[in-house]
């Protein structure tokens, strides 16, 4: 498999884009092989009240075998990952809420191992990295490279939701580092696939996992936060969430992508400071702001951004960044294994250690645990086929009915 995990605001030429993410972009290529046989869709009675998480629709994509999955992976991948079935894939849209609070249509990818009918799967949550353009959301991209196909040629029912501003809702500003609304999509497609599934009776065993790197990792922490603090006697909690080089701490990763600028480049760093720009006007910030975005993006996204995380960090409003953004300073119910690479300048490594001291001063230090990537240099790119072959061998020692 080729590197799917590039980073959208880091080129290593614009010095300013290293303030702006910890992002990752998934940029893979290839295309499915389609199968002549659509699965049937039963409807069975199953509540599916409107309102978020209502399922909405399902569209049939294309059969991918599993030859091809193998044939996708890199030889370090090949050496350790087995792909075991084909897979059925499909665009399913359905209802969550912006992050305005307003509700809105959204899309994701459900990943369907062909099973015998009678066989149960664990369900597992993927939550993508960030990605610069709408043809590499998951939904518009099920091909054999695809990281929610692959986990789902491994056996699991795999749920991979666009966000908000990719698929179906593109050209609404993507919830970018903001914490709530990013999980609330992410839960709210969770809750849909499962009503989906139900309705074409496709059981899962009662396992549920959370998975995703960079970005994704991100999102996954923000939802096992609203999951664990909105914890109902109904709420099952994910058996065990595998994160990967997550900007947990916000204003860690961008005070340090500022001061890496600062090394490089002292001017650029002091006119992008936010103790300079916190005392220019609204006006002159929100031009930085857009002009920083534009130099990271450049005009090839089709992706529009929400830049509230951005305007908090030129306003220097730590109170706003540490309340809409910073996802690590809660207490876990249940395991989360991190890794990260400790010579990531992407995402410094100092947001696992910011979410595993604190979780462990919270007293969650027998949920947690951490693993080092051992590539050399173990960067943040380098890093990501190892997270991968330690995700899947990880879980899949937890799962069941692969």
């Amino acid at each position: 498999m080729k590197s799917d995990i590039l980073y959208a605001f880091s080129s290593g030429k614009a010095l300013a884009i290293a303030i702006l993410t910890s992002a990752a972009v998934a940029a893979c290529g290839g295309s499915g092989s389609s199968s002549s046989g659509v699965p049937p869709v039963v409807t069975p009675d199953v509540a599916n009240p409107p309102g978020p998480g209502h399922f909405e629709n399902a569209t049939f994509i294309t059969t991918v075998n599993v030859a091809d999955v193998t044939a996708a992976l890199s030889n370090d991948l090949a050496a350790a990952v087995k792909p075991l079935y084909s897979v059925d894939t499909y665009k399913i849209t359905y209802t969550t809420t912006d992050s305005g609070g307003r509700s809105v249509i959204a899309s994701g990818l459900a990943a369907i191992p062909r099973k015998a009918s009678s066989q149960t799967s664990p369900v597992l949550s993927y939550q993508h990295a960030t990605i610069k353009t709408d043809a590499g959301a998951p939904s518009n991209h099920a091909t054999p490279d695809e990281p929610a196909v692959l986990f789902a040629s491994m056996g699991y029912l795999v749920s991979a939701t666009d966000y908000v501003g990719y698929g179906a809702s593109k050209g609404l500003p993507h919830p970018y580092l903001l914490a709530t609304p990013t999980a609330t999509s992410v839960i709210d497609f969770m809750t849909a696939t499962s009503r989906w599934r139900q309705m074409n009776t496709i059981a899962d065993n009662g396992q549920v996992f959370l998975t995703g790197y960079s970005e994704g990792a991100y999102a996954s922490m923000a939802t096992l936060r609203q999951l664990t603090q909105n914890k109902t006697a109904s709420t099952t909690l994910p058996v065990t969430t595998f994160v990967g080089a997550g900007p947990y701490d916000v204003a860690l990763t961008l005070n340090a992508m500022l001061d890496a600028v600062r090394k490089n480049n002292p001017i650029l760093g002091a006119l992008i400071s936010p103790g300079f720009l916190k005392n220019l006007g609204a006006n002159d910030r929100a031009n930085v702001r857009n002009l920083l975005l534009y130099s990271a993006l450049g005009s090839q996204s089709d992706i529009t951004f929400d830049p509230t995380f951005l305007d908090n960090f030129l306003n220097d409003d730590t109170a706003h960044i540490i309340a809409q953004s910073n996802d690590y300073d809660w207490t876990p119910q249940s395991p989360i294994l991190f890794f990260h690479g400790r010579d990531d300048t992407t995402v410094p490594y100092g947001n696992t250690d910011s979410a595993f001291q604190t979780m462990t001063q919270r007293g969650a230090a027998s949920l947690i645990e951490r693993m080092d990537c051992t590539a050399k240099p173990s960067e943040h790119i380098p890093c990501v086929t190892p997270f991968l072959i330690n995700d899947i061998t990880r879980l899949g020692a937890l799962a069941k009915g692969l």
